[in-house]
């Protein structure tokens, strides 16, 4: 059997496909089948239909599966109903112009914006079911079964969380402190800067005032002002006013109605006015059109071509419920096998199978976000990943930065960050980034490392320096594997959380197979790598709070990047920093591979127990995180805290004598 997954990034095999629904699919169907993904974050039905008759209506499926919906009724540039004759529009000379593809940038979520708010959608619910009907029609008339994935939307996430002004926005059950992270150009910005520093410092009497004051303007800062004066006034205890308040405000449109809907909802709750509370709830998302998830329309769109053209639906509505979402759209990981679940069950069932596939297996493939526009061909080329320099190229110029950077000192990255030249070129810029990033990592300790893993390709200093250490790291996991000594538990927690697989899932342009790392196998280096991941966990404050609300707060400051490295679909450690987390583990899992080859017991015990240590800290944030997750509101906030503190004092323990 060949089956074709075409959605969002609740599909999307990025990071770490094998907790992703089609990989699932793969292991309870057998190695019989093969089973390609082509699903991709942002992805929407108008891009998923013209893809389809572009690049895979032709080829032989025997089932095609459609998770489409949560973008479509997002913010976005309009792409519509895709029709054929659009695409021979495209090749008649002048009528048609390329349109440029926009660079999807790590946005700031601290700086307030000015500008009206945007109400566009990628598609409306009618387009929606055009995109889909095409699909489906094309698939069938070749023999293909189609079978549609209804998705449902997670009420309880806060809405409009990825609006531009998101983070002045306070809500009801989340203590984030901001008014460090925010910045305003106007006077009454700035105001509203001060309302919200003293709401957090307690002082609610200045808070009010200066709310209040806000409130009565009419321009951006005016709803937000009066969305937070009623969050103060539902802290203190007041009865009538904060649902009088947020009632009003829900009415709005955009952002400030979908914060206000949301907020009341959980006012009302405790009201016990459930019913009320539970529309207003649906009314949030209805009306939020800044985070990626579906709305009723387009749902009922999915029931009734169903119905037209009697094609399969799966209704996430009868599978799941709130309590199986990391956030606002992406399934858990345990949702993910209960939907490959539902599906297996399906495909079973109906008697589909006969041979092998002779190319049996599971491919993921990367296309572009925005097929609809064709202006690149695969989510590579859309983020700019690979920079188009020959690898001798990139290591001259990485080699004359590193010249200037030992005249300017210093070179070892314990004492002090290294003076980078100015950049005289982009390829130098580039660079400089790359090797920015990567004196952050604990596996990078001096110039001399830098000197010894020279950046080879274009990958490894483009848009995602990480690439770099990826390469690293892919080897250091590889030297792991090939001579594991005993198989206990130490080898298994290596194996765990640094495996070449993960590694080289993380590429999207690919580690080359025939390229080996000259990896540093020297005692010094090993406690060097121990006492970098020391003194970044003394300044780290942050692996050591309750950190769920804050992250939630500005979401759209850092989910980019963190999908990439962990998996399109979200994970409980979007609700912790757990990519500062895991470079400590990647470094103490280094600095144990390196002692254990050199019989080095005492550097050996070190890292082991610091590997240890850390685990132990992933394992306390895990717990928290997902009790949030399962009963969607921020609670055990003081047994979080004094959990966090007590490791706190394990780690300050064994390295307070630096090694050396």
């Amino acid at each position: 059997m060949r089956i074709l997954v075409l959605g969002d990034s609740c599909s999307a095999g990025i990071g770490a496909p094998q907790a992703v629904y089609p990989y699932v699919l793969h292991t309870l169907l057998g190695t019989a089948h093969r089973i390609e993904n082509h699903a991709v974050p942002g992805f929407t039905s108008a891009d998923a239909a013209r893809y389809f008759r572009r690049t895979l209506a032709r080829r032989r499926w025997d089932v095609v599966i459609l998770y489409l919906g949560n973008t479509d009724g997002a913010q976005s540039r309009y792409k519509g109903a895709y029709r054929a004759w659009k695409d021979l529009d495209r090749w008649v000379p002048g009528r048609h112009r390329a349109r440029p593809v926009v660079r999807i940038r790590q946005r700031s979520s601290g700086e307030f914006d000015e500008k009206d708010e945007r109400h566009s959608y990628a598609t409306t619910p009618e387009d929606f079911r055009k995109n889909l009907e095409t699909v489906a029609r094309l698939a069938r008339r070749r023999g293909t079964r189609v079978v549609v994935i209804n998705p449902i939307a997670n009420t309880r996430f806060p809405a409009a969380m990825m609006a531009s002004n998101a983070a002045f926005y306070k809500i009801v059950g989340f203590e984030a402190r901001m008014a460090d992270r925010l910045t305003g150009p106007t006077e009454l910005s700035r105001l509203l800067i001060e309302a919200i520093r003293d709401h957090e410092d307690g002082r609610f009497a200045a808070a009010a005032e200066k709310y209040r004051e806000l409130a009565r303007g009419q321009d951006r800062v005016a709803p937000i002002a009066l969305n937070n004066l009623a969050v103060l006034l539902d802290q203190q205890g007041a009865e009538d006013e904060p649902a009088a308040i947020l009632t009003k405000l829900a009415e709005n449109q955009g952002a400030s109605g979908a914060v206000a809907s949301y907020n009341l909802s959980h006012v009302l709750t405790r009201k016990n006015q459930e019913e009320l509370a539970r529309s207003y709830a649906l009314r949030a998302v209805e009306g939020d059109s800044n985070l990626y998830r579906i709305k009723s329309e387009y749902r009922r769109k999915i029931t009734a071509l169903a119905a037209q053209l009697d094609i399969e639906v799966i209704d996430l509505a009868e599978l799941l419920s709130p309590a199986d979402f990391f956030d606002y759209c992406h399934p858990t990981a345990e949702a993910h096998e209960t939907i490959a679940a539902a599906l297996a069950a399906r495909l079973t069932s109906a008697g589909d199978g006969g041979a092998e596939e002779s190319d049996a297996g599971y491919v993921c493939a990367y296309p572009s976000p925005d097929a609809y526009f064709d202006v690149t061909p695969t989510l590579a080329d859309h983020f700019s990943l690979d920079f188009d320099v020959p690898p001798s190229e990139v290591r001259e110029e990485a080699r004359k930065l590193l010249t200037s950077a030992r005249e300017r000192g210093p070179e070892d990255f314990l004492t002090g960050e290294p003076q980078w030249p100015e950049p005289a070129s982009d390829l130098q810029a580039n660079i400089i980034n790359t090797f920015r990033y990567a004196a952050g990592h604990p596996l990078v300790t001096s110039l001399d490392d830098l000197e010894q893993w020279l950046p080879e390709y274009g990958w490894e200093v483009g848009r995602f320096p990480e690439y770099y250490l990826n390469r690293i790291l892919h080897d250091y996991a590889v030297a792991a594997e090939t001579q594991r000594a005993t198989g206990g538990p130490v080898d298994a927690a290596i194996c765990r959380h640094l495996s070449s697989a993960v590694q080289r899932q993380r590429v999207l342009p690919g580690i080359p197979s025939d390229v080996k790392s000259r990896l540093r196998f020297d005692t010094p280096y090993a406690r060097r790598v121990l006492e970098k991941a020391h003194r970044h966990l003394s300044c780290s404050a942050s692996l050591f709070e309750d950190g769920r609300a804050l992250r939630i707060v500005t979401v759209r400051s850092w989910y980019l990047r963190e999908a990439f490295r962990f998996g399109a679909h979200s994970r409980y450690g979007m609700y912790y920093p757990a990519w500062d987390l895991e470079t400590l583990i990647e470094g103490a899992c280094v600095s144990h591979i390196i002692s254990r080859h050199q019989e080095d017991v005492e550097t050996a015990g070190l890292s082991e127990s610091l590997l240890e240590n850390l685990v132990r800290l992933r394992e306390v944030h895990e717990k928290y995180a997902k009790q949030y997750v399962q009963g969607g509101e921020i609670t055990g906030c003081e047994e979080y805290r004094s959990e966090l503190s007590g490791l706190r004092l394990l780690f300050e323990l064994p390295y307070r004598t630096e090694v050396r």
